[in-house]
């Protein structure tokens, strides 16, 4: 539970950058390049090997489609489209059977 909130308040932290920053193409790959960790780091979280209860997988599944949706909402179509798709890959490498539901 302590890995989610730490994780929410990096997600946090990047989500005022993203809407502090300007639109560069440096800025943006930045931007893009850390959507990616994000979304790796968190899909990390829900690995079959770690053990995680309902609510925790459920809070965390939430929080992700949460940010995907700020994003999306602040006209970040590319930086929410590479969080979420780097959220997905590490996910089926990790939890496939997760990662299939989630698809469906």
């Amino acid at each position: 539970m302590k890995k989610f909130f730490c994780i929410t308040l990096l997600l946090m932290a990047f989500s005022a950058t993203v809407a502090l920053t300007g639109c560069g193409s440096k800025e943006k790959r930045n931007e893009i390049d850390t959507a990616r960790r994000m979304g790796h780091s968190q899909a990390m979280e829900l690995s079959d090997g770690i053990p995680l209860d309902s609510i925790e997988m459920e809070m965390l599944l939430i929080d992700v489609r949460t940010r995907e949706t700020a994003l999306r909402s602040r006209g970040h179509e590319k930086i929410a489209d590479a969080y979420l798709e780097s959220f997905l890959s590490t996910l089926d490498s990790v939890n496939p059977s997760l990662a299939r539901s989630l698809k469906e």
